[in-house]
């Protein structure tokens, strides 16, 4: 099915989204906010059937408000601090009473932060402008919730504006590719029989965990995967004993999708470690040849080549005189 598929893919990018702006905004750095407006006007629209327009083009800001739907009568704002001081400071706007005379409702939309503890409180609505707390405070999970429940028409039209905003639109579907082979292999392994003949220096992928700042994820990625490395080095082995270069490919393939990681200078680490996991996954799943695997399998199967390329050096930078971790 593609609906959970679809919806994951959301989750992830609005997920990420939000912890940017959070870390961002401890910076001063509030670029994203002004983005994220944008992409909330189109996401909104699809969610609520709106035609929203930005309110302030030229402005400043000045108009209290981000965005306007005049047909629906619909005003929003668009904000990463979630506070009561923020609502009450909006409502007491000037313009908030122009439009509330002229019959607007008001939703505030808190794309960082979770905003439930702001549902249910009194506000100074000193112009009497339309507006629930309990209905009109939304945030990401008000976003995911109603995302879940979408048509799959519409959760494809968000999941595609979603991939447009963040990530690469997929191709023509691919009968075949050598990650894809790979996965499909590793797939039919007993992964509960590890028997791992080739020893590890443990220390040196420490050093390189810690190296890369990649500590976050050392147990629940790096200790959890790692062990699988002979399994992938007999399939790579299979495969080159083949006259195949199946190996050599697979693991440029995702040096490739790592380097265009390296560009983005505003991610952790971590986050490009996670992000290189997710482009892999988008390009095998284009595969005819894991259709019949299901999705939870295909993720693990993923992740034990990623972080196998990061014990072959394949990823992320080495510590001084560190080549490869295999004994």
């Amino acid at each position: 099915m593609n609906r959970p598929r679809y919806y994951d893919y959301i989750h992830e990018k609005l997920e990420v989204l939000a912890q940017r702006i959070t870390t961002n905004g401890k910076l001063n750095l509030l670029h994203l906010n002004i983005h994220s407006e944008t992409l909330y006007r189109e996401l909104l629209s699809i969610l609520y059937e709106y035609k929203l327009q930005p309110s302030n083009i030229g402005k400043a800001n000045a108009e209290a408000i981000d965005l306007i739907d005049e047909d629906k009568k619909v005003v929003v704002q668009v904000s990463s601090t979630a506070t009561k001081a923020k609502i009450n400071s909006t409502l007491g706007k000037d313009k908030i009473k122009e439009l509330s005379e002229e019959g607007y409702r008001i939703k505030f939309v808190f794309v960082a932060n979770i905003a439930g503890n702001l549902r249910g409180n009194t506000y100074n609505n000193i112009y009497n402008i339309s507006f629930d707390p309990n209905n009109d405070i939304w945030d990401k999970i008000t976003v995911m919730e109603k995302i879940s429940q979408l048509t799959i028409d519409k959760l494809t039209s968000v999941h595609d504006l979603i991939q447009k905003e963040f990530g690469e639109r997929p191709g023509i579907l691919k009968l075949s590719s050598n990650l894809a082979a790979i996965v499909n292999f590793l797939s039919k392994e007993n992964l509960y029989d590890v028997t791992n003949s080739i020893q590890l220096n443990d220390y040196g992928i420490e050093e390189k965990i810690e190296f890369n700042e990649l500590n976050d994820i050392k147990e629940s990625t790096f200790d959890e995967y790692k062990i699988y490395y002979g399994m992938l080095e007999r399939i790579y082995k299979e495969f080159n004993r083949e006259g195949s270069n199946k190996a050599v490919s697979v693991l440029r393939k995702i040096t490739s999708f790592y380097e265009k990681e390296v560009l983005n200078k505003e991610s952790t680490n971590v986050e490009k470690f996670l992000n290189v996991i997710g482009k892999v996954q988008e390009h095998v799943l284009q595969s005819e040849l894991v259709k019949e695997i299901p999705e939870e399998e295909i993720d693990m199967c993923i992740r034990i080549i990623v972080v196998d390329a990061f014990v072959r050096c394949k990823i992320f930078k080495n510590p001084r005189g560190y080549t490869h971790v295999a004994t």
